[in-house]
């Protein structure tokens, strides 16, 4: 499969409750969560890396926790950046 695919076309296959946006294919055999993203591909298989956990604080500013640079990165704005 081509991993460079149009939006009109990405749209298309989205509406395939089985769609994997990660691998590009259709799982019919592994699960897929609500972001399309198959188990398989979450849990970093074939090379494919891991999902930073993500936090809330009470502020309401949603954070990456970046364990390798012990720091919290704002998901919107990277610079933004909290040192544990």
């Amino acid at each position: 499969m081509n991993p460079f695919v149009n939006k009109k076309e990405l749209k298309k296959r989205l509406k395939n409750p089985m769609f994997c946006i990660a691998c590009l294919r259709t799982r019919d055999s592994v699960p897929v969560d609500e972001h399309h993203v198959c188990l398989e591909c979450r849990r970093g298989s074939r090379g494919m890396p891991r999902r930073l956990p993500a936090i809330t604080l009470k502020n309401g500013t949603t954070y990456f926790i970046d364990e390798r640079l012990r720091q919290l990165r704002n998901v919107h704005n990277p610079y933004d950046s909290i040192d544990f």
